[in-house]
């Protein structure tokens, strides 16, 4: 391309500076004679300086000034009168006084530039300034540049072609690296490590994958946890319902009370059956985003003093103290049934996981005018700090109380999902020994 360029400019881009260097020299020239600075000295410099030839006649044809440069190839000191005639009638008819063209010299084979203008007013001119040089040195060294450029360009291509094969080597490595070890984490080993030095594109890009390796070991984790949580929780009730059907068939069926009483076990764990598959299918809509609110306004206070009307079996059979601290009323706009799932699963933690004392704090305390926070505390062990950040996730358990801990362990994170999706704050404050507080944020319904 450089090459191709450079041929195509030459001879144009020559032929256009030694233009201008006429116009210049011709200025030079005019100026210096209406002021009578100019000599023959500086005339045969500027000649010499220039490569051309210098002829200057008065109005008449006379000859005041001549420099024949080309040692008699010039072609303004090799024709005769009448051509000069004409070259100033053009000088004369053309807008600017000037007249430049190129000439064949077939006497001598060459291309000649001929430059003339007029001297003084181009109505009554005092004179004519021809200037002549010859093309020849350009076309002669035109072929040999070219050649020579030719050269360089396959010189420089051939050094483009090595250079460009070692950075494209250099550059390779490092994703070529990162590619292998893609391959050895797709085949499901997480530990292994990604190399990316050799540049800051290709180091961020492995500290990136580690990373998401390190983030796809923890979801395979949870993964496996999940199964054997789920498989674990579906066949405790499961066992337990065929054992007991086994005694009503083999040992009771006969005995009403112990029939009654197995039937009862039965239920009771069909019912735990059912709310470990409900769970699921919650958290599993609710985490796809197809779970849609059904928002209406109501007294919060008012529904938690009715739910917590719910537990007084539990407190009056277990010795569970529900101690309740709430203003008047509270208006807020939520999906109510939702809201009861996250209430119930906040409540039932806090009796799976309070102190010996068996007591529950259910508190809501309004922060401004149209904001308050809802807090459900026990009095238990409490939570590891390094444990907060998790609790949240799918079947996280900290360790259990003395007493047997029921549920499916996806409670905390069906709160997690449906406060995302009301757009309330949600989180945890424990400390170890004293107990933990699980907490949310509702706003006031906002007069319309």
């Amino acid at each position: 391309m450089m090459w191709i360029l450079f041929v195509a400019s030459l001879g144009t881009n020559y032929k256009a500076m030694k233009a201008m260097q006429f116009n210049n020299a011709a200025e030079q020239i005019k100026n210096g004679l209406s002021d009578g600075a100019i000599t023959v000295q500086t005339l045969e410099n500027l000649a010499y300086n220039s490569e051309m030839c210098v002829l200057i006649q008065n109005r008449f044809g006379d000859t005041i000034y001549s420099f024949d440069m080309m040692a008699g190839k010039c072609l303004i000191h090799n024709t005769n009168t009448f051509a000069l005639l004409a070259y100033r009638q053009n000088a004369i008819e053309s807008p600017d006084g000037i007249y430049y063209t190129e000439i064949p010299n077939r006497r001598f084979n060459i291309t000649t530039m001929l430059y003339v203008t007029i001297i003084g007013d181009r109505t009554n001119p005092d004179g004519f300034l021809f200037l002549n040089t010859s093309l020849e040195p350009l076309e002669s060294s035109e072929r040999i540049i070219v050649t020579q450029v030719m050269l360089i360009g396959i010189l420089l291509l051939i050094l483009g072609i090595g250079i460009s094969y070692i950075l494209a080597r250099l550059i390779e490595a490092p994703i070529t690296r990162i590619i292998k070890s893609a391959e050895i984490l797709g085949s499901g080993d997480f530990n292994v490590q990604f190399d990316g030095h050799g540049y800051a594109e290709t180091e961020i890009l492995a500290e990136t994958l580690e990373y998401s390796a390190k983030e796809i070991a923890k979801v395979d984790t949870l993964k496996r946890d999940l199964i054997a949580n789920v498989s674990h929780d579906l066949r405790t009730p499961l066992t337990m319902i065929k054992a007991y059907a086994e005694m009503v068939r083999d040992l009771s069926g006969d005995n009403p009370k112990k029939r009654a009483e197995h039937i009862n076990v039965i239920i009771d764990e069909s019912d735990r059956l059912s709310d470990l598959v409900n769970d699921i299918l919650d958290l599993s809509k609710l985490e796809s985003g197809s779970q849609k609110l059904k928002l209406t306004e109501f007294d919060i206070v008012e529904h938690i003093r009715t739910l917590m009307g719910r537990y007084k079996l539990l407190s009056e059979k277990n010795g569970y103290k529900f101690i309740v601290s709430m203003p008047e009323k509270f208006m807020i706009t939520a999906d109510i049934i939702k809201l009861d799932q996250v209430l119930y699963n906040l409540i039932n933690n806090a009796v799976n996981y309070t102190g010996e004392s068996k007591e529950v704090y259910i508190c809501v305390m309004p922060e401004s005018e149209n904001k308050a926070r809802v807090e459900i505390t026990d009095t238990g062990r409490g939570i590891k700090e390094e444990d907060l950040a998790t609790i949240f996730e799918r079947y996280y358990r900290t360790e259990k109380a003395k007493r047997e801990v029921i549920g499916t362990g996806l409670g905390l994170s069906i709160v997690k999902e449906i406060m995302k999706l009301h757009g309330f704050k949600y989180g945890v404050m424990s400390e170890v020994g004293v107990g933990s507080t699980f907490w949310f944020e509702v706003e006031r319904k906002t007069e319309s």
